[in-house]
């Protein structure tokens, strides 16, 4: 069994958030999805 923690699936969702918007919108993007980015690496 693999567990996937919350914040592998908020990275994903980044894609859908910030297509169409500007770079330094994507700082915001982020902030909203709370990704723990230690999380991700295991």
């Amino acid at each position: 069994m693999r567990i996937r923690p919350p914040s592998f699936v908020n990275l994903q969702a980044i894609e859908k958030m910030a297509k169409g918007s500007m770079i330094a919108d994507l700082v915001a993007v982020i902030g909203t999805l709370d990704i723990v980015l230690g999380e991700i690496d295991r």
